[in-house]
C-alpha cells in the first residue's frame, strides 16, 4: 500500500516537473519570438539627399548599423528637393533630409512633420572674380541661386551680417548647381551658392570661397520625421538615431580612405578633389537651436511662404531628450 502511494507520488511529481519546464520554455520561446517579431516591426522609410549630411546615414547602411539595431529602412535617395518634396507629400516617406525652409513650406501645405535633429548641411558662396575678396564686395553683381528656398535663406542671412540685403545684389535664378557653378567659372555672374562636393569642385577649377554657413553659425538643414509617425513608430526613430550615430563614430574614428568610395557613390565626390575634400566636423544626433529655427520660419514669414502661427512644440521634437 504504501510503496504503491510511493511510486504515484513520484509520477505526480516527475509530471509536474516536466509541466514546468514545458511551460518555462515554452514562456521562454514566447519571449524570444515576442522579441523577434518586435524587432521586425521596426519599419521606416526616410529620404536622403546627395550631401554630405546624410553621410552618416550612408555609413551606417553600408556597415549595417541599421540592421544591428532591429531596424528595416527603406533608403531612398533623391537628386532633387522637389522629388523629396513630392514623395513625403505622397506618403512614400515617413522623414527625410531636408531644411528649415522647406520645413515651413511643409507646413504651410498642412503636412505635419517636425524637426527631430540638426543635421551637418553646408553651403558656400563662391566666386572667380578676382576683385570680389568679401560678402560686401558682391554689392551690385550677379550671385546665383533659387528663390524662396534654403540657399537664398543662407545668402540673406550672410549678407546680414555686412549690413547688406538681398536687393543690395543682383539675383540670377539658375536652379541647376553644375550650371550656376560653370556660369560662375566663365564669369558670367559674379558668384553663386553651393553645398559640398560643388564648393572643393568649384575651388579645384580655380574658384574662391568668400564664406559658409558653419562658420557664420547659420544653421539650415534638419532630419524630419513626419508627426504620426513620431507618435505611432518612437522606438523605430530611436533605432534610426542609434545607427545614424554610429556612422557617426564610424567617420571620425576612421581614415577618409575607408569611405571615400561612399562619397564617390552616393554624393557625388570625385578622385580629383579628394585631397581637397573639407568635411564637416560630424557629431552624434541633437535637436537644433530654437533660435535658428525662429529665424528661419521668420524669413520665411517675410517671404510669405508661411503664413501660419507656430511654437516651438509645433514644429520641434523632444524625441531625442526622452
Amino acid at each position: 500500500m504504501f510503496k504503491g502511494k510511493l511510486v504515484a507520488l513520484t509520477v505526480a511529481t516527475v509530471l509536474t516537473s516536466l509541466t514546468l519546464v514545458g511551460c518555462g520554455t515554452k514562456e521562454k520561446a514566447t519571449e524570444e519570438t515576442s522579441q523577434k517579431d518586435q524587432a521586425k516591426s521596426l519599419t521606416l522609410s526616410f529620404g536622403a539627399m546627395p550631401a554630405v549630411d546624410s553621410l552618416p546615414v550612408y555609413i551606417a547602411e553600408k556597415e549595417g548599423y541599421f540592421k544591428e539595431e532591429g531596424l528595416d529602412l527603406d533608403l531612398q535617395s533623391f537628386k532633387s528637393p522637389k522629388d523629396r518634396d513630392a514623395a513625403l507629400s505622397s506618403g512614400h516617406l515617413d522623414g527625410a533630409n531636408t531644411d528649415l525652409i522647406a520645413l515651413s513650406a511643409y507646413r504651410q501645405g498642412d503636412l505635419d512633420m517636425k524637426i527631430v535633429s540638426q543635421s551637418i548641411g553646408t553651403f558656400s558662396v563662391i566666386t572667380g572674380e578676382e576683385s570680389v575678396e568679401k560678402l560686401a564686395d558682391l554689392e551690385g553683381k550677379k550671385v546665383g541661386y533659387i528663390q524662396k528656398q534654403a540657399p537664398e535663406y543662407f545668402l540673406a542671412k550672410a549678407l546680414e551680417k555686412e549690413k547688406l540685403s538681398l536687393s543690395s545684389i543682383q539675383p540670377e535664378m539658375v536652379p541647376q548647381i553644375p550650371v550656376r557653378v560653370e556660369l560662375t567659372k566663365n564669369k558670367k555672374i559674379a558668384a553663386t551658392i553651393v553645398p559640398e562636393p560643388f564648393t572643393t569642385i568649384g575651388e579645384v577649377e580655380g574658384l574662391k570661397e568668400l564664406a559658409n554657413s558653419q562658420e557664420l553659425d547659420i544653421q539650415t538643414t534638419i532630419f524630419g520625421f513626419k508627426a504620426d509617425v513620431l507618435s505611432d513608430k518612437p522606438e523605430a526613430v530611436k533605432a534610426f538615431y542609434n545607427a545614424y550615430n554610429k556612422g557617426v563614430d564610424y567617420i571620425n574614428n576612421h581614415p577618409l580612405n575607408d569611405y571615400y568610395p561612399v562619397l564617390v557613390e552616393k554624393i557625388g565626390f570625385t578622385d580629383a578633389i579628394k585631397d581637397k575634400v573639407k568635411l564637416p566636423n560630424y557629431t552624434q544626433a541633437k535637436q537644433i537651436d530654437p533660435n535658428q529655427v525662429k529665424e528661419a520660419f521668420d524669413w520665411s514669414k517675410e517671404q510669405r511662404i508661411y503664413t501660419k502661427d507656430w511654437t516651438d512644440k509645433d514644429v520641434m521634437s523632444d524625441l531625442l531628450a526622452k
